[in-house]
């Protein structure tokens, strides 16, 4: 099956990806990102980070991110909102291998 293009997807997918992709980064689970969320000062939910984050898989409907919670999620990881919203080149490494690897779809290496 070829890769799917950035254009395939909706907004709402894009977000979806990188959010699964810098939580797990961290090694964070659903859990822990409502809380480290709640000691930012927003409480999100695990069960609403884990919605977003299904909206990465095109076989399910996706669900509309709130700006607010977008911003604030982008806040929590370090990293500018725009980032949430740009279809990455690669969505299997979202342009970021781990470290010592190279990605097997688009050959990028950390």
């Amino acid at each position: 099956m070829p890769p799917r293009l950035a254009q395939d997807l909706p907004i709402s997918r894009i977000v979806g990806a990188h959010i699964h992709a810098l939580r797990t980064e961290r090694g964070w689970s659903l859990r822990e990102l409502g809380r480290q969320a709640g000691a930012a000062g927003k409480p999100i939910g695990y069960a609403t980070v884990g919605r977003i984050e299904r909206n990465r898989d095109p076989s399910r409907p996706a669900v509309a991110v709130i700006v607010d919670d977008l911003v604030f999620l982008a806040g929590v990881f370090a990293v500018r909102p725009e980032q949430l919203l740009t279809a990455p080149a690669c969505f299997a490494c979202m342009d970021r291998p781990p470290a010592g690897f190279s990605c097997r779809s688009c050959g990028a290496e950390a």
